[in-house]
């Protein structure tokens, strides 16, 4: 499901970590991100999450937005590729 923009917690900065336990299994797209002094994202606000990363990047193609971060929150299931 697509995170609703005008329900819920939208706009609300999250941690990787907090994001990683709400939306374990999914695919999330972030948005405003905050990094560290290593350049690594740290946390956000959830612009959408899905179980099928499809349906995520179809929503950020809408937003089109700078500095977004899209990534699978859990582990990775077998038979699935990451390409970095």
């Amino acid at each position: 499901m697509l995170f609703d923009q005008h329900k819920g917690d939208f706009g609300m900065y999250k941690t990787i970590e907090q994001i990683h336990e709400e939306y374990n299994g999914q695919w999330v797209y972030l948005i405003n991100l905050k990094e560290n002094d290593s350049d690594v994202v740290i946390g956000g606000e959830v612009a959408a999450h899905s179980e099928s990363r499809d349906k995520v990047i179809m929503e950020m193609k809408k937003q089109a937005n700078n500095g977004i971060y899209i990534f699978y929150a859990g582990k990775v299931p077998e038979g699935i590729s990451v390409l970095l």
